[in-house]
């Protein structure tokens, strides 16, 4: 099962023309002493969603959204997303779809409207002992 979560936050502005897309693994036991860890603000948000201990950043990627083709985040051979900022006129919010993938097949597809401090977490499946989660974040 696949959940997208996204909450607006008060006093939450567009975001700029950047997506940064980070791929976490969420357990609860101990993370390995190099593991690069969610930053504190984003752990809480995690946690509040996810109820894991700790969110080691396997990979990360920033997305250009001026670009308007498809672009792909590629953590691991057999699980990836794909991201494609879609075309706006003057005025309308910045969209962009999104789709993930394991084993060559489509696991969840939606929509994100970037918003600075309001990211979107995408669970992916269980690995391990934890869960792959995905973070799309303005930039």
């Amino acid at each position: 099962m696949l959940l997208a979560f996204s909450g607006l936050g008060l006093g939450a502005g567009f975001a700029g023309e950047k997506v940064w897309v980070g791929l976490y693994l969420a357990e609860n036991g101990p993370p390995p002493p190099d593991a690069v860890l969610a930053p504190e603000k984003l752990h809480h948000q995690l946690h509040e969603v996810f109820g894991f201990r700790h969110y080691e950043l396997l990979k990360a990627q920033e997305v250009e959204l001026r670009n308007e083709w498809e672009q792909w985040f590629l953590p691991r051979k057999d699980f990836f997303i794909r991201v494609e900022p879609l075309r706006r006129q003057p005025g309308e919010p910045r969209l962009i779809d999104y789709e993930i993938y394991q084993n060559g097949f489509i696991l969840a597809k939606g929509r994100y409207e970037p918003h600075e401090e309001t990211p979107l977490f995408i669970n992916g499946p269980y690995f391990k002992q934890g869960m792959l989660i995905f973070v799309l974040e303005a930039r």
